[in-house]
């Protein structure tokens, strides 16, 4: 039995830092946007090229907590393909679901960082997703960011994990966001956990409240089980119907973000997994995360259980709290 088997898309990510290119970008604010010179031929430094998505990150990161963990996926027969395949096997997660789809392209993201934060070009492919057969028994799933084609597999999936009575976690990608389809919320009312940052709550719930208790309480009436609203540098929150508990940042050093919310997810995934609290869920999720983001791409950072409980122990001052 698996412990956690995770779907989606996954990415060939370029990491490129604009950093040094101070005089051709910079950030208006307090719009808050990325300017680049329009025209301009821009130096920059390209970190790395890596395998991503959110699908990929939270199994490599289940794993590195020693689960046992698998993808689904579909991709093109090309390079990024066999990039994934190799990764993954390095990591210890089974790649036998991911299919190679003839004339497909597999999902590419350029990623801009500039000054700790980043702006992600991505692309997302049309691939019917579905639920393999015969497929091993899991105790978790996890359904990320997929293309255009979701809305059969979010139907299936929903019945699946009821009929199955699986545990569910999901991070819905940007394009469920926007359309909002039904079968969005009838995947969301199948959820143990439902992931995401504050924009995405408000667009969720369609409402521009920053108030986190009654935006947080929107979600949950939507029926997943427990809600976590990550939001940046003021931390995350986690609601279960009861009780609503907010953890600061774990201290760490930002060098590039991204993975930042599947590292959290992952570490919140493994706590559960162990049977903690939502508090050291909270918990477990952020310390994963300050490791993440303190690395260029979204998994090197990744943390085990070990020494996700060792660097907790080290700041005994770091407490999560109700709200």
């Amino acid at each position: 039995m698996y412990d956690l088997i995770s779907v989606g898309d996954i990415k060939l990510d370029t990491f490129v830092l604009l950093d040094k290119a101070t005089s051709s970008c910079n950030l208006q604010m307090p719009e808050c946007k990325l300017c680049i010179d329009y025209g301009a031929k821009i130096d920059v430094d390209i970190v790395d090229s890596q395998i991503a998505g959110t699908a990929p990150n939270v199994a490599v990161g289940i794993s590195r907590m020693n689960k046992k963990t698998a993808v689904i996926s579909n991709m093109g027969p090309d390079t990024t393909l066999r990039m994934a395949l190799e990764v993954l096997k390095k990591e210890g997660v089974s790649t036998k679901y991911i299919r190679s789809i003839k004339g497909a392209k597999s999902a590419y993201s350029v990623v801009l960082n500039f000054k700790g934060e980043k702006t992600i070009l991505t692309s997302h492919n049309k691939k019917k997703y579905k639920i393999p057969k015969p497929i091993q028994p899991m105790k978790w799933m996890y359904v990320g960011e997929m293309g255009p084609g979701y809305e059969t597999f979010y139907s299936t999936a929903a019945n699946y994990v009821k009929k199955n009575k699986i545990k569910l976690g999901i991070n819905p990608g940007s394009i469920q966001i926007e359309e909002k389809k039904p079968q969005l919320f009838e995947l969301i009312k199948q959820a143990d956990v439902l992931f995401v940052n504050l924009e995405e709550a408000q667009v969720i719930a369609g409402e521009h409240t920053t108030e986190i208790h009654h935006l947080i309480t929107s979600l949950w009436k939507l029926g997943a089980k427990n809600v976590v609203i990550t939001d940046g540098k003021n931390g995350a929150y986690g609601f279960d119907g009861k009780n609503l508990y907010h953890s600061k940042i774990f201290p760490g050093k930002l060098v590039e973000a991204t993975g930042a919310g599947d590292s959290f997810a992952t570490g919140f995934i493994g706590a559960k997994m162990n049977n903690k609290t939502m508090q050291n869920a909270l918990a477990w999720g952020c310390v994963n995360s300050s490791s993440v983001i303190g690395y260029v791409g979204p998994q090197k950072g990744l943390l085990s259980n070990k020494e996700i409980i060792r660097r907790l122990k080290n700041k005994t001052n770091f407490k999560v709290k109700e709200i």
